[in-house]
């Protein structure tokens, strides 16, 4: 089983998320990906915010934890600063972006208002209630499993 990490990114109330469409199933992530080899998850989570919407994170901090069964991944979820940016798009470097080329598992970053965030076909519902909970209430201290 592989470790993912994934990044909660809030800006002038609005959540960066990652729409897709994948074997033509429309639904929306967190940006993020897959930890490669010799990377800490910190770094892997550097890596992939960057390769998917040009961002660089400034700082982050474990706050979820998604444990899926074989053969999906782990899942690590950090709420990021990042550092002031221009518009977000992928990366023509990236692996998202061959896949958009070929119109296959097609992926965008958008942001999107958090008064509509509960309303987006998200991949994980679990996840997304935690986060709507962690916007009302405040983000745990302490990594929580979900």
């Amino acid at each position: 089983m592989s470790t993912a990490v994934r990044a909660i990114i809030i800006e002038n109330d609005q959540i960066l998320v990652m729409r897709r469409n994948k074997q033509t199933s429309d639904y929306y992530t967190l940006v993020g990906g897959v930890v490669k080899g010799g990377e800490t998850a910190e770094q892997g989570l550097v890596r992939e915010v960057q390769e998917e919407t040009g961002v660089v994170i400034s700082s982050s901090r474990l706050v979820f934890i998604e444990e899926h069964p074989a053969p999906y991944n782990r899942q690590l979820i950090f709420i990021c600063d990042v550092e002031p940016h221009q518009a977000v798009s992928i990366q023509e470097y990236s692996e998202e972006a061959m896949l958009n080329k070929l119109d296959f598992n097609t992926h965008q970053p958008i942001w999107v208002k958090l008064s509509n965030f509960s309303h987006l076909p998200f991949r994980t519902p679990q996840l997304q209630i935690a986060i709507n909970s962690a916007v009302r209430d405040g983000f745990p201290q302490q990594p929580t499993n979900l």
